[in-house]
């Protein structure tokens, strides 16, 4: 009994995307008699590249709305009323210690906001005075923050700057 050789097939064609020709450059046996389109392989970078550059400005400007609020003059035009969430210390080095207090306030019913506020070169108490859930009430023009605690009587702090 003779065995019948295998049919070998012919190779496929390489499968393409409109717009976006050869993904990955090599063209392999389908080049032989095709058209080439100009715009095949120029495209693909292009959508990579404005996604990159959307990406980017979309990271700039998100990044912008948790930063600290730092400096006298800065911190003496903002309203708080609420709650302290977090505390925190950046050490840069001995001379440079950034002082860190997320504070959550309740704008509407269902809207929290939060601030940052970096007491950077503030010389007082006030970072050691304050803990989380501890609720800070301070009007805008002043420097002067009311502490409200549970078990001792509200204080109030002025800030010191130099």
């Amino acid at each position: 009994m003779e065995q019948t050789p295998q049919r070998r097939r012919p190779p496929r064609q390489k499968l393409k995307m409109p717009f976006f020709g050869d993904l990955m450059g090599g063209s392999g046996n389908s080049s032989a008699g095709q058209e080439k389109n100009p715009l095949n392989g120029k495209i693909t970078p292009l959508i990579f590249l404005v996604v990159l550059v959307v990406y980017g400005i979309d990271y700039l400007t998100s990044s912008g709305k948790n930063r600290p609020v730092t400096g006298a003059g800065d911190i003496k035009q903002m309203a708080w009323n609420g709650k302290i969430t977090k505390k925190w210390a950046n050490v840069i080095d001995s001379a440079r210690i950034h002082y860190l207090l997320e504070i959550t306030e309740v704008v509407n019913d269902s809207t929290k906001e939060k601030k940052v506020i970096d007491l950077f070169e503030e010389k007082g108490d006030f970072w050691d005075k304050v803990s989380p859930k501890n609720t800070l009430i301070k009007k805008e023009g002043s420097l002067d923050v009311t502490i409200q605690r549970y078990f001792k009587k509200d204080t109030v702090i002025k800030l010191q700057y130099p």
